[in-house]
């Protein structure tokens, strides 16, 4: 059952022309509410709940005042949804995004004298992936005018997320709310220098860094009196992207580990129940639980891409990479299952490949060159036993560089690189790929799969270098420690033993790994990791990263240049 499993969830062997996105969900507006006076004018609160997809894009509400004696007004609300500070993965559907109207003196004069006013308001998300002007969805709700009652003392509204250039200074006002609050700027671990002066929070970027900041305000009661020292201080997080790349076009393309497979498209990871349900189909695969995917089932026979294609749900290292940096021109368009061959002429995914070079990305993000090498490797005792009998000084790096030429890696690889240099100008990330030693892999040795990654990530360097281009730029992901020894491969000068067994370091591998790593190295296993979840997941029998892992990777890459 294992073995099947894992043949299953390992890097696949086919991919499938890609369909249209799934529908994102609705947007679902809250009940207006009434701030009190700050400078003569009243504030107006309007919570509305967007899709996650809508994070870090410009959201829009209407809202239609009414105050009896005056002629109704119609306030038109627009900002870059922020929701705090980036979770790792986002597992929310919706967020709450309270904006606010301040009112102007005539009828602000009006609400103090005693009017009730009331409001209806339409709240609206349209997604437009990739900025031409044609919305690819579009999600309204309505509520209908109703009277506004008054805010309580903690509802405030919700601070946008905000974009700075290295070494510039970006101002947003301070969060209006149902009391007066005096609030403080928490700027501990804060890369620039935050204040709050005249209403606002001020903050100044460092010259030389791009990334994203989470400012932590807390509001607290100016009254006195034991009731307001008691009550925990309002929060609230402003996010600012550092950097000049807002405008930046991102495409993903590769295989299962670019699509994030073993997470669904809401960041639940997927459980080793469903492995069956999500392993490749007979004929088709169809790219089911991974990031960027809305199946969940591998019985479809199409693609159906997640409406952002995986971006608001910050898993795989493409999204955690391109939200670090207020990419939202981004698409995902990874297969699980793909090889190389796939996405050349006469491939199952040459359109999508077409299509990714004709959208003149800045960057092309990929992992490519695993299949259908890992599952034979790993598990086709058959096909590669001379490889199980094998010791890495002997016999073993032959057998893989012959399997290598079986499929034509070097071949397929420099074609499809030659391929996007010669029909885009963009910038390409060639992944490597990260060391994971699944629990199922009892054929070998943990020395023995690190040793196959490092040969394949050796192809790959190779390839690359051979074609003398500065737009191609490998990056390796760090190391994932084992804990074990796993000598020559990678230095082994870690001990977490009491007698003095040397290994790689804390294990990062998943949990099902160390279990049975835990049996079979007892005297010298270094459990792990120090901090954190695992790097590597174990729905898949312990074989692609989880977020944490992806984490690692997407901070390897350079921060984009435009």
């Amino acid at each position: 059952m294992l073995k099947r499993a894992a043949i299953a969830c390992a890097l696949c062997l086919l991919a499938l022309p890609a369909a249209a996105s799934a529908a994102m969900p609705g947007v679902e507006v809250g009940k207006v509410r009434l701030a009190p006076a700050q400078g003569g004018r009243v504030t107006l609160l309007v919570p509305v709940r967007y899709p996650t997809e809508m994070l870090g894009r410009a959201v829009h509400a209407r809202v239609r005042v009414a105050v009896p004696g005056a002629k109704p007004r119609t306030y038109r609300l627009g900002t870059r949804a922020g929701a705090g500070a980036p979770r790792v993965p986002e597992r929310r559907k919706r967020f709450t995004f309270v904006h606010a109207i301040t009112l102007n003196k005539r009828l602000s004069a009006m609400v103090r004298a005693g009017a009730a006013p009331r409001a209806a308001v339409l709240g609206i998300a349209r997604l437009d992936v990739d900025r031409d002007g044609r919305p690819e969805q579009v999600r309204r709700r309505l509520r209908r005018l109703r009277a506004v009652p008054r805010a309580g003392s903690r509802q405030c509204e919700t601070l946008p997320q905000m974009h700075a250039r290295p070494g510039r200074r970006v101002a947003v006002k301070l969060p209006r709310c149902g009391s007066d609050l005096r609030w403080t700027g928490r700027s501990k671990g804060v890369p620039g220098q935050v204040r709050i002066r005249r209403g606002r929070v001020v903050y100044r970027a460092p010259k030389r860094f791009r990334g994203t900041v989470a400012i932590r305000l807390a509001g607290s009661a100016k009254a006195a009196g034991r009731a307001s020292k008691r009550r925990q201080p309002v929060s609230r997080v402003l996010e600012v992207k550092v950097g000049t790349a807002q405008r930046t076009v991102v495409r993903a393309m590769g295989d299962s580990v670019t699509a994030g497979f073993g997470y669904y498209d809401n960041g639940q990871t997927m459980p080793l129940s469903q492995l069956f349900s999500c392993e490749p189909g007979e004929k088709f695969y169809n790219d089911a639980c991974s990031s960027n995917s809305a199946s969940r089932s591998n019985k479809g026979t199409t693609i159906e891409y997640a409406p952002d294609y995986g971006l608001s749900n910050n898993v795989s290292w493409a999204a955690q990479w391109s939200n670090e940096h207020g990419i939202t021109d981004y698409k995902n368009l990874a297969v699980t299952g793909s090889e190389p061959v796939n996405w050349l002429k006469g491939g199952y995914l040459y359109k999508t490949a077409r299509q990714i070079e004709g959208e003149d990305p800045d960057y092309v993000l990929m992992t490519m060159g695993a299949n259908p090498l890992l599952s034979e490797m790993l598990f086709g005792v058959d096909n590669m036993g001379c490889a199980i009998w094998s010791d890495i000084f002997g016999e073993y790096r032959k057998c893989i560089e012959k399997a290598f030429a079986g499929v034509d890696l070097r071949a397929n690889l420099k074609a499809l690189y030659e391929d996007l240099l010669a029909n885009t100008t963009a910038t390409i990330f060639l992944m490597q790929y990260h060391l994971s030693v699944p629990s199922s892999a009892i054929a070998y040795s943990a020395t023995q799969v690190a040793e196959m990654s490092s040969l394949l990530n050796g192809e790959i360097a190779s390839v690359a270098a051979g074609l003398g281009s500065q737009r191609l730029r490998v990056v390796a992901p760090p190391h994932f420690d084992v804990g074990v020894d796993i000598s020559p491969v990678y230095p082994s000068d870690y001990s977490c033993s009491r007698f003095g067994f040397k290994v790689d370091g804390p294990s990062v591998q998943s949990s099902l790994t160390q279990d049975e790593l835990t049996l079979t190295h007892p005297l010298s296993f270094c459990k792990g990791p120090p901090s954190g979840p695992p790097w590597v997941i174990s729905g898949d029998t312990g074989i692609h990263p989880s977020a944490t892992g992806y984490t690692q990777m997407a901070s390897k890459l350079p921060a984009p240049t435009g």
